[in-house]
């Protein structure tokens, strides 16, 4: 197939990982890819596919509403031929499919994750992804992609799309970028760690309280956390009494696996809330991909099937931390050997990009007959 991808992600953005694995897994099947973003031209030398670069604004809140404006002025004006499939980021349907719809492509759409600012911008871009998944009902766009089972349920209930047209792509991991290379004993002291956006909604500030409870039963721990977020300015207050945070910026993925693989365990503290409740973080598989065991609040964004509470441990969000550090003080060097290798195990069989590549292409197919 020849498909073309309009994303909003950038090559270095922190969430772009799923869009660098799925694009790579194409081209590897033997597909055509032509990447289009705001990215200059250069950004993607060395890289497999095609890269587009268009003008797009650098202000919070029109970086998508820019990109997708340009990106319908470039399909009018050159009209590419021979395109099988035009797949689009949620925040760019609203200007640009009706665009390609009428231009005759086939389109489908990335939906990893519905809005999770809680700002006036959030609320804004609720409106944009209501309206986008609106475009599947009414058949501007013809399918779409979720993350998990409950995302799809929520749209499925939300918009009353033919489960058929809809398409789970859940997070995959590079397995042998993430591995259990080195995992220090215990008899060192704990390593927790959390790598992603370091935003307050998401329960960050939950997480020096949960090692300071730790530490003050007795066990000797340290918090890594890697990211950016507004939570940052709080996290540094914190750090400056607290030898035992350490606080890095963003990183790409070659550093974050190489501290993953240093730590014990790996959490989950986004809280119970709807969007929460819809994802599938990637950062999930890459914990366990590197042997972690994985602590975090109990709800159906974090919930897994066949896993063990021995390396998987989920807790109702009220009784995270006392329940947690209940957990983490019961764990031995062979409780914790175990449990990695389980969960070693676990990614393996479950997340390998392989298989997300699969099910995206599966949908590209069903996406281009419907011509």
């Amino acid at each position: 197939m020849n498909i073309i991808w309009v994303t909003v992600r950038n090559l270095n953005d922190f969430c772009s990982t799923t869009t660098s694995a799925l694009s790579n897994g194409l081209i590897d099947a033997g597909h055509e890819l032509a990447l289009i973003n705001g990215d200059s031209a250069g950004v993607h030398s060395g890289q497999k596919w095609t890269h587009i670069g268009l003008k797009q604004s650098s202000y919070k809140g029109m970086k998508a509403t820019s990109l997708a404006s340009s990106a319908a002025k470039w399909f009018t004006t050159n009209k590419p031929t021979h395109i099988d499939v035009v797949v689009i980021d949620w925040p760019l349907a609203p200007r640009l499919a009706p665009v390609l719809n009428k231009l005759g492509y086939q389109i489908i759409l990335m939906d990893r994750s519905p809005p999770a600012d809680v700002s006036l911008l959030g609320k804004l871009q609720w409106r944009v992804w209501n309206s986008a998944w609106k475009m599947v009902r009414k058949g501007v766009i013809s399918q779409g992609c979720v993350v998990s089972e409950e995302h799809l349920k929520f749209v499925q209930r939300r918009f009353k799309i033919v489960v058929d047209r809809l398409h789970i792509i859940s997070a995959g991991v590079d397995l042998e970028l993430f591995s259990p290379s080195f995992n220090p004993d215990l008899s060192e002291g704990l390593r927790l760690i959390y790598h992603g956006q370091l935003d307050k909604h998401r329960g960050i500030l939950s997480l020096p309280m949960l090692v300071q409870k730790l530490i003050s039963r007795g066990i000797k721990a340290q918090l890594t956390l890697i990211g950016d977020g507004n939570a940052v300015p709080a996290l540094t207050n914190i750090q400056r009494h607290s030898p035992w945070l350490n606080l890095h910026g963003r990183m790409n993925q070659t550093e974050i696996s190489s501290i993953l693989s240093q730590q014990h365990i790996g959490l989950l503290p986004m809280p119970e809330t709807p969007v929460w409740s819809l994802a599938s973080p990637l950062k999930r598989s890459e914990y366990l991909a590197s042997g972690l065991l994985v602590l975090g609040i109990e709800h159906s964004g974090h919930i897994l099937e066949a896993t063990k509470s021995e390396w998987y441990h989920l807790l109702p969000q009220h009784d995270f931390h006392s329940l947690g550090v209940d957990w983490m003080v019961g764990l031995t060097q062979d409780i914790f050997d175990m449990g990695s290798k389980e969960a070693r195990m676990y990614a393996t069989e479950r997340y390998s990009w392989s298989h997300s590549v699969e099910v995206f292409v599966d949908a590209l197919q069903s996406c281009k007959q419907d011509l």
